[in-house]
């Protein structure tokens, strides 16, 4: 027995339909796909945001890091 997602009423396995609010099994089911779906994009689309931000956090620590033995030699030949 599962549990209608519009009224919370147990359905039987084998229904097509609510037996109290009428909405269909099927549409229920798909209902749940596109959240499942939804979810999944959304933690990829945040994962993917976490290692942007963190390459971008590490490269400009590298690019903020001189070393002290190498200032002069960077005043005297500036980058391009």
């Amino acid at each position: 027995m599962r549990r209608c997602t519009r009224c919370g009423s147990e359905i039987n396995d084998k229904a097509k339909v609510c037996p109290v609010c009428g909405m269909p099994v099927d549409e229920e089911r798909a209902h749940l796909r596109r959240m499942v779906v939804i979810m999944l994009v959304a933690v990829i689309v945040v994962a993917a945001l976490l290692v942007l931000r963190s390459r971008q956090l590490s490269a400009g620590a590298d690019g903020l890091a001189v070393p002290v033995s190498t200032v002069g030699i960077v005043s005297m030949y500036p980058l391009m």
